[in-house]
């Protein structure tokens, strides 16, 4: 597994984005409908997809439960089109269905 941690600057006293380092890869995001938007500060589309499918597979582990039928679906994981002049980082979009039993 990738080493994920959340990330909140020392001069923050509450959070005002969402922050996580993967493999020293600085990464923010926000929730959209059905789904997460990434924000990944590398500029190569391959790596960034390799980053957030790490950051997927950790959110499956942790909150996948076979034993209740609950299971987290990917839908569509895809590269954000951006407008070369202020590209920087690489927009992924994540959405997801969670399939419950209950």
């Amino acid at each position: 597994m990738a080493d994920i941690r959340f990330y909140i600057p020392k001069h923050e006293t509450i959070p005002t984005d969402l922050r996580l380092y993967v493999d020293d890869v600085y990464v923010t995001y926000e929730a959209i409908d059905h789904g997460f938007r990434f924000y990944v500060l590398l500029d190569d589309e391959k790596e960034a997809i390799k980053v957030v499918k790490q950051i997927v597979a950790q959110i499956k582990h942790e909150h996948d439960e076979p034993q209740h039928g609950v299971s987290w679906r990917t839908l569509s994981l895809e590269v954000v089109p951006q407008d070369d002049r202020f590209f920087f980082e690489t927009v992924i979009e994540w959405k997801f269905r969670v399939r419950d039993s209950y």
